[in-house]
């Protein structure tokens, strides 16, 4: 892992440690978001990948990242149809994580400003999938 000092910016790798995952084949759509309007709009994150896991827990990094506020935001596509589904009142019908945020226990949606942390260095982010029947 290294951070350093890029072009007069202060830089940092993010490792994404991702658990409960279905091995179904299905893809994972990770989105890495730095302000509240993208966050809501679930579109123009900062940089995102999207991976077929080949076990119940993947870490994934994202690379040389501005040091700032930042939310991770997961989904697992289970039918594979690109997007992810949800059901009545909004609720994901797909597996779900984000950074920060209880999904198993809050019914509220969630925001960026509860979702956010703060890049300064090296960091590993735990987030386990959570999906609600």
């Amino acid at each position: 892992m290294f951070a350093g000092l890029i072009f007069g910016q202060n830089i940092a790798n993010i490792n994404v440690s991702i658990s409960n995952i279905n091995l179904n084949g299905s893809k994972v759509f990770i989105g890495l978001y730095n302000n509240d309007s993208s966050f809501k709009l679930k579109s123009g994150a900062v940089d995102s990948l999207i991976f077929i896991p080949d076990s119940e827990t993947g870490e994934v990094p994202f690379n040389s990242i501005p040091f700032g506020n930042y939310a991770i935001a997961i989904f697992q596509d289970i039918n594979n149809n690109g997007i992810l589904d949800s059901k009545k009142f909004n609720i994901p019908s797909e597996p779900v994580g984000i950074t920060n945020y209880p999904i198993n226990k809050s019914k509220l949606p969630p925001t960026f400003k509860k979702a956010k942390f703060t890049l300064s260095g090296d960091t590993l982010i735990s987030i386990p999938l959570i999906f609600e029947n």
